[in-house]
């Protein structure tokens, strides 16, 4: 599958670029593949957003950026991708629109089911942020929330009794 990416907006702004590969990184550092100027497009984190090719879609993640990743408009950490999508690296950040061909695929005449057999199991992780990608509606809560609830009610019980001892 073809991926390309039509910069609207930001650092790169009227640029075409296209990629032939399961994932694209897209972010404001050097070791990325759709690499944003961190000057001009403050707004984008260095691994802001992933697009990956997985079962016969491309899925769009959120890579814990600050500024947050939207398609279409609306906010999100992980989306299913459709031909002429927005994406935006920030509310205000640069306008990216994505498309995709199955052209390029390296397929030999067998068709793309052909081509996804051959490539064999699903690859692992391709970032070191999937594992803590939350699934599509899934709510997210610090993992350290129990220890600030236990902290909390520490404080609150060493305060009463100090008010206890006082009066």
């Amino acid at each position: 599958m073809k991926v390309m990416i039509n910069h609207l907006t930001g650092s790169k702004s009227g640029i075409k670029e296209s990629f032939n590969r399961e994932s694209v990184i897209i972010g404001r550092g050097n070791c990325n593949d759709v690499s944003l100027d961190p000057f001009l497009d403050p707004t984008v984190s260095s691994q802001h957003a992933e697009i990956r090719f997985e079962d016969n879609t491309f899925v769009l993640y959120d890579m814990g950026s600050l500024n947050g990743t939207y398609l279409n408009g609306c906010g999100v950490r992980r989306a299913t991708l459709h031909d002429g999508d927005e994406i935006s690296l920030g509310q205000e950040g640069p306008k990216l629109v994505f498309r995709f061909s199955d052209t390029g695929s390296p397929a030999p005449s067998g068709g793309l089911a052909r081509a996804l057999k051959r490539m064999g199991p699903r690859r692992g992780p391709s970032t070191s942020m999937e594992t803590e990608i939350p699934l599509l509606n899934e709510r997210v809560v610090s993992p350290h929330f129990l220890i600030y609830v236990a902290a909390i009610l520490l404080l609150a019980l060493v305060a009463l009794l100090t008010w206890k001892i006082v009066y």
